[in-house]
């Protein structure tokens, strides 16, 4: 039985090189395709080609920018958001008398006891 479990073993581990090696091949393979095929794409210098190129270059140009700009405009929004917030907040505390914020924290130290239970 011993031996027998060994045997399986063994051809496991063959399946597994031999699959691996396999693998690895076809990685190599494929790369060569890639490269060939890159290098006959940049060796064409045709009218199209070069307009394809240019407007490939302008469109991720111009993407890259449009992401760039949008996360700047929506850091600015959300520093300002925080600057209103933070001013309402301000009024609403000098506004709002003392014996009302007593009672609205306490009832919110009540509402979290119960949110914990």
């Amino acid at each position: 039985m011993e031996k027998s479990l060994m045997d399986i073993l063994n051809a496991g581990i063959a399946l597994f090189q031999s699959g691996e090696d396999k693998l690895k091949q076809s990685l190599t393979d494929l790369d060569h395709a890639y490269q060939d095929l890159k290098n006959k794409g940049a060796q064409n210098q045709s009218e199209q080609a070069n307009r394809l190129r240019d407007l490939i270059q302008k469109t991720v140009g111009d993407a890259q920018d449009k992401l760039l700009n949008a996360n700047e405009s929506s850091k600015a929004v959300i520093s300002q958001l925080k600057e209103n917030f933070e001013k309402i907040s301000v009024q609403i505390d000098e506004a709002l008398p003392e014996e009302f914020k007593t009672k609205a924290k306490s009832a919110l130290e009540e509402l979290k006891k119960l949110t914990k239970k």
